[in-house]
Order: C-alpha cells, then structure tokens, then sequence
C-alpha cells in the first residue's frame, strides 16, 4: 500500500508519528501525542542540562590536566559524556522528526517544549554556562 505524506504544514488527527505503532485517529490521541513530545523537548533539555552540570563540576573542582596524563583517567568518566549525548542527539533526531509530520499541533507542541525547558534550567541555574546550548 502506497502511503502519501502531507508536505505542508496542516491540521489533523491521523497521523503516524516516528514509527508505525504510534498512530493517531482522534482528538484524544493527537493530545496525548502533544504531551508526549513536550515531555521528550524536556528530557532532551535535561539531558543537555545534566551535561552542562557535569561539566562545571568536574572543572570546578579539578585542576588543569597535562596532555600525557589524560590517558591515565578513568575510562568510565570519559564515556559518561558521549552517552549522553548520544541520548540527547537521538531525542533531538526524534523531535526534529515529529516536527517534519508537519502536523501544526505537533509542531507547535515542539517548538513550546523546548522554549519552556530551556527558558526552565537557564532560569533555575542562570549561572550555569552552557557549552552544548547550540548543539543538539
């Protein structure tokens, strides 16, 4: 069965969203779809934030390390980053993703849950510089 997706931006509530369980049908479901991506724009916000904390620490109480002695860390530590961001790229891939359904509602819904998470921790933590602010 040939499937044809909307590229322009509408409303609606039939809709399959990032894979083929997530389906739409009613009101109901594309409300439930909206709250679920502003819980991924959080999750993917405190991710980032977590990764921005971590950072701060580990250099608010850490002295500078020579080039020779990075290899005698601990590899556990250097691969907590990476993970996490590997998380929080795949929930910003997601997004991304929901927002190309074009859907207004999901749309919209992306968009407010990112501005409200991010408008969150920079307002909680306004100290907190953020080096991966720009990136996903």
């Amino acid at each position: 069965m040939m499937m044809h997706h909307a590229m322009s931006f509408h409303f609606g509530t039939e809709e399959t969203i990032l894979f083929d369980f997530w389906k739409t049908e009613t009101a109901v479901g594309i409300a439930v779809s909206c709250f679920v991506t502003v819980l991924l724009a959080f999750l993917m916000e405190t991710i980032r934030f977590f990764r921005d904390y971590r950072k701060a620490q580990i250099q608010l109480h850490q002295a500078p390390i020579a080039p020779e002695d990075r290899l005698k860390r601990s590899p556990q530590l250097d691969l907590i980053d990476p993970l996490l961001q590997l998380f929080q790229l795949t929930i910003a891939y997601f997004l991304m993703l929901i927002f190309m359904t074009f859907n207004v509602y999901l749309c919209f819904f992306t968009v407010v849950g990112e501005i409200v998470a991010h408008l969150l921790y920079r307002t909680l933590y306004p100290n907190l510089n953020s080096s991966s602010a720009g990136h996903c």
